[in-house]
């Protein structure tokens, strides 16, 4: 369903539809009230210039929102039309680093909304605490049988557990179960922050750790061979992941040898990573991890509106039409891997 607001929705030439696999969106509703959601210990600011900013208890600011942008879908629908981007799958950025119950109902259910109301442009994920409340399973499967929501987001750790914990395993169980991708973005913050704390390192080379280490110890644990219907979206090429593989399985057996031999190869068919943010990841990096983690195993991601800036989008387009690969393999990253992993097959616009 097209915006009467939104202008005439640009070709990206890229030979199939463009999902933008790493996109943010939040209701208005839970915005603004964000001190209602957020733990007692963190605090809120806000800016007249409408920005909103949320700090954990040791200072680190972990996420900031700029209304007109993360909550407006007419916004969001003139920026998506005019980078050329079809769909956008809708995640919280790093708000599920705090998530609970209560706020998870709200936003399933205004989630569900939008996608009643814009079927072929937005596809929200699912969110819910991933342990620690009752009824967290139930809200899970109404979110994915009644709602109709195909993924769920959590972060990269959750009250100091990283998702190979045995606290998680429910959870994904479950996910596994309802066919919904889980989608891993960056947590505010690792869970210790000491070595980080200056220079504003927590938010930067912080999450980069995190999300690589996030995939090493799931690819390490056995937990995608225990689940082989667990299928998890590593974001952001999984932090340094896509540089460092060969150290993590191609080293000589005498650097690594208590790290567990796995089929990595295979268990990486569980995994897809997405190339956002489009300010840090251009057609070099973006090649890199092509080679390295196999031209299947990549989406277009844009990080939207991180910086809010419609450019972002535009960018993270032109970096996949930018790639030295064939038309083919370009049409897989735009939004034919995203399509297949999420399995959209029947509800993915048309080019």
């Amino acid at each position: 369903m097209a915006h009467p607001d939104s202008t005439p929705q640009q070709d990206a030439g890229l030979g199939g539809p463009v999902v933008d696999a790493h996109h943010h969106w939040m209701p208005r509703p839970l915005v603004e009230r964000l001190e209602e959601y957020v733990p007692e210990s963190y605090r809120v600011q806000r800016l007249d210039s409408g920005l909103c900013r949320i700090y954990q208890p040791d200072g680190v600011q972990v996420m900031t929102i700029e209304p007109e942008h993360y909550c407006e879908p007419a916004v969001q629908l003139r920026d998506m039309d005019a980078a050329g981007v079809d769909l956008a799958l809708l995640s919280s950025s790093c708000f599920p680093s705090w998530m609970t119950l209560r706020a998870a109902r709200l936003m399933n259910d205004a989630s569900a909304d939008l996608q009643r109301q814009y079927p072929d442009r937005f596809m929200p994920m699912a969110h819910v605490p991933p342990f620690g409340e009752a009824g967290a399973l139930e809200e899970l499967e109404r979110a994915g049988r009644e709602l109709g929501l195909r993924g769920v987001c959590i972060t990269t750790n959750f009250q100091g557990r990283y998702p190979d914990e045995a606290e998680y395993h429910p959870f994904l169980r479950k996910a596994a179960e309802l066919d919904m991708p889980v989608y891993v973005h960056a947590a505010g913050a690792p869970p210790d922050t000491r070595s980080l704390a200056q220079y504003d390192l927590a938010r930067t080379l912080g999450r980069s750790l995190d999300h690589c280490l996030v995939t090493v110890r799931l690819l390490y644990s056995g937990l995608l061979a225990d689940i082989p219907g667990l299928r998890m979206v590593m974001p952001h090429l999984g932090g340094a992941f896509f540089v460092n593989m060969k150290r993590f399985f191609h080293s000589p057996r005498a650097l690594i040898n208590e790290a567990p031999e796995v089929p990595y190869q295979r268990l990486m068919d569980q995994l897809l990573f997405d190339t956002a943010p489009s300010f840090w990841y251009g057609p070099s990096e973006i090649a890199c991890a092509v080679a390295n983690l196999g031209v299947q195993r990549v989406a277009l991601g844009s990080d939207y509106p991180a910086s809010w800036d419609p450019r972002v989008m535009a960018d993270a387009v032109a970096h996949v039409r930018a790639l030295p690969l064939d038309a083919a393999d370009k049409a897989r990253v735009a939004g034919g891997n995203a399509v297949a992993f999420y399995r959209l097959e029947q509800t993915a616009p048309a080019r």
